[in-house]
C-alpha cells in the first residue's frame, strides 16, 4: 500500500513496510484493524434462526464468506437468501457444485431463477 504525503505542493509516495508480505500484511492489518461505527447506524442483535416470520413481513437471510463450510448451518427461513460472496475456498468447479446442491437442500427461500437452473449444467 502506498501513502500519499504533501510536501511543498508535490506528493512523497511512502510504500508500505508490509508491501512485499502479503501473508503479514493480512494478519498485521486483520490484527490492528479499527471497527469504524458510522454514527447514523445502529448495530442490531441477530434473531434466533427459529423465530417466526411476522404476517406480512418479508425476511432477508444474509450470508456470506462460507468457503466450502455450509455443513450445519442452520438456516432461519426466508423470503430472499443473500449471499454476498466467497462461497467456495478455492474456487473449484467441485466446490461450485457442492454450493449448488446445498442450495437445493436450504429450506430457506425456494424460488430458482433461470441462471439458477443452468449452473448445473455449467458444471
Amino acid at each position: 500500500m502506498a501513502h500519499g504525503i504533501p510536501s511543498q505542493g508535490k506528493v512523497t509516495i511512502t510504500v508500505d513496510e508490509y508491501s512485499s508480505n502479503p501473508t503479514q500484511a493480512f494478519t498485521h492489518y486483520n490484527i490492528n484493524q479499527s471497527r469504524f461505527q458510522p454514527p447514523h447506524v445502529h448495530m442490531v442483535d441477530p434473531i434466533p434462526y427459529d423465530t417466526p416470520k411476522p404476517a406480512g413481513h418479508t425476511r432477508f437471510v444474509c450470508i456470506s464468506d462460507t468457503h466450502s463450510r455450509t455443513d450445519g448451518i442452520q438456516m432461519p427461513y426466508g423470503d430472499i437468501l443473500l449471499h454476498t460472496g466467497d462461497f467456495t475456498e478455492l474456487g473449484l468447479p467441485s466446490e461450485v457444485k457442492k454450493f449448488n446442491d446445498w442450495l437445493d437442500k436450504v429450506s430457506c427461500c425456494k424460488a430458482p431463477k433461470t441462471w439458477d437452473m443452468k449452473l448445473p449444467h455449467a458444471l
